[in-house]
């Protein structure tokens, strides 16, 4: 797949995440948490796509989220970034489609991603015990954002496969 056609997905799947998580999803009352879907998004560019996408999708997305969710320029962007980074670093080194090995990937991101936010966002900031924040807001959104990973991961994976093939008089080529 060509660098336009991966900027081109990338830009897509980012905006109906990004659409998702902050306007859509906080308006159902059934969920008592929200997945993850910007972390879904940064993990599987970086996998799919190398350490460079990993970064770039990192540091946007959590730049969007730092303007239209915190408010502190770069609090997210910085994680994001070096987590979309050292996805790319692990998909150098293994397979992107080992589904269990990817599960833990993606909650070993969700684990660091949370200690980061307890640590420098409420931690210093004031006194905030760490047993609940883990109980009431970890725990369910890792296993909200596990189940969506599945479907969401699949479908990026199936759009850059398909665009790698082209046919070419009844043969298919991969480019």
């Amino acid at each position: 797949m060509t660098g336009i056609k991966r900027l081109l997905v990338i830009l897509i799947a980012g905006s109906v995440c990004f659409v998702l998580q902050m306007m859509v999803l906080p308006g159902v009352e059934i969920l008592i948490a929200l997945p993850n879907l910007m972390l879904i998004l940064v993990m599987s560019s970086g996998f799919l796509f190398g350490k460079a996408y990993g970064l770039f999708v990192g540091f946007l997305t959590g730049l969007l989220i730092d303007v239209v969710g915190t408010g502190t320029p770069g609090f997210n962007a910085l994680m994001l970034m070096l987590l979309g980074y050292g996805d790319g670093v692990l998909s150098e080194k293994m397979e992107s489609e080992i589904i269990p090995v990817l599960f833990l990937i993606l909650s070993v991101n969700e684990l660091l991603y949370h200690v980061y936010l307890f640590v420098f966002g409420f931690l210093v900031g004031s006194r905030f015990s760490l047993l609940p924040y883990l109980r009431e807001v970890f725990a369910p959104e890792i296993l909200l954002t596990l189940i969506v990973f599945l479907p969401l991961y699949g479908l990026l994976l199936f759009v850059s496969k398909r665009w790698e093939l082209k046919i070419n008089k009844g043969e298919v080529k991969v480019v």
